[in-house]
């Protein structure tokens, strides 16, 4: 008991720290998204496969730095997967990339990706909490697309692999 008191402050502390706090704040307090707004972004595309990507203006990367990390994470994905489309199932919807976790009908009203097929988005964070990278969803998100990844996500182990989450 006497040292489950110093590592439990040290715990909060580090949870405090000026770092962390903001990622802290966004997974508990994640924001309202509207999915007609995110349509109506200002897309670009991206040099290799063509996909249109969409960042809100908070997001704090650098916009070709974006672009090419999603060609880069598309040509991992499908090489992972033998998919041999070049991205034409992808291509038709829009990335939209926000600032960070937002609400969503999943994992507890908290997401940091999500495949919507009614809108015609993948809306992806572009850092997550206790996720390496940017775009760290990116991949889940396709093997949504693609069918691979089932909605229940029963089959979440077989793929992680190749999606990282």
């Amino acid at each position: 008991m006497r040292f489950a008191i110093p590592a439990l402050i040290m715990l909060l502390l580090t949870a405090a720290s000026c770092a962390n706090v903001g990622r802290f704040g966004q997974i508990m307090n994640p924001e309202e998204l509207s999915k007609d707004e995110l349509k109506k972004l200002p897309s670009e595309t991206t040099p290799e496969y063509g996909f249109r990507v969409g960042m809100e203006v908070n997001v704090p990367g650098n916009k070709d730095e974006i672009l090419e990390n999603v060609d880069y994470q598309f040509t991992e994905f499908s090489e992972c997967f033998n998919i041999a489309d070049r991205g034409e199932e992808a291509r038709r919807y829009m990335i939209a990339v926000v600032n960070g976790t937002f609400r969503c009908e999943y994992h507890h009203g908290r997401c940091n990706g999500e495949y919507d097929s009614d809108y015609g988005l993948i809306i992806v964070s572009y850092k997550a909490f206790n996720k390496r990278g940017i775009l760290p969803v990116l991949k889940h998100e396709w093997a949504h697309v693609y069918g691979i990844l089932r909605n229940d996500h029963k089959n979440l182990k077989e793929v992680r692999d190749c999606t990282g989450y």
